[in-house]
């Protein structure tokens, strides 16, 4: 999806709709047009395609409880992707407390894994990225967002974006021994 795309001002005639049903008319054209792309870009947020579905659902059905507000924002799809961006996140917050939980009560995990494959020495080396180059990388490569929409959803910089995007190239090159 290129950036121009991306972009999604409601137009004059669509905001605050007098009923209901033009209210979801509006929010099934947002989510007709971005969730396939929104879901592709979590996914390597979460590193986990049901989370990033459940994440991405979570952001429309709340777009839809605050529509008359949201409705108001020169872009909404920024506000959406920050709400998936962020629920991704606290999922996994969660989940390391979890995790730490069952190693102090089980001494340790096994962490037994499947046979070696690229994808899964990628993956790997996605999880070793911080959450954040991790986050830039998959808005701005998977998502195709431009360095300003990653800031705008991440609530950074375009210049952190940038910072980001750059140590999460390094490390994954390094850790794939790409373009040695």
């Amino acid at each position: 999806m290129r950036s121009s795309e991306w972009v999604t001002t409601v137009d004059r005639s669509a905001r605050a709709p007098a009923s209901d049903g033009e209210k979801v008319a509006c929010i099934e054209r947002l989510f007709s047009r971005h969730y396939a792309a929104l879901v592709r870009s979590l996914c390597f947020v979460a590193l986990d395609r049901d989370l990033a579905a459940d994440a991405a659902q979570e952001a429309f059905f709340r777009l839809y409880l605050k529509w008359d507000r949201i409705s108001e924002y020169e872009d909404p799809m920024g506000w959406v992707y920050r709400v998936a961006v962020n629920r991704c996140k606290d999922h996994r917050r969660t989940m390391a407390r979890a995790a730490r939980l069952l190693e102090r009560m089980a001494g340790s995990m096994d962490r037994d894994g499947p046979s070696w494959t690229p994808e899964i020495e990628f993956k790997d080396a996605l999880r070793r990225l911080p959450s954040r180059q991790r986050t830039a990388a998959a808005l701005h490569y998977v998502a195709g967002l431009s360095v300003e929409q990653v800031a705008a959803a991440m609530g950074i910089s375009g210049g952190a974006v940038k910072s980001h995007l750059f140590r999460a190239r390094e490390s994954l090159r390094a850790q794939l021994g790409a373009g040695s």
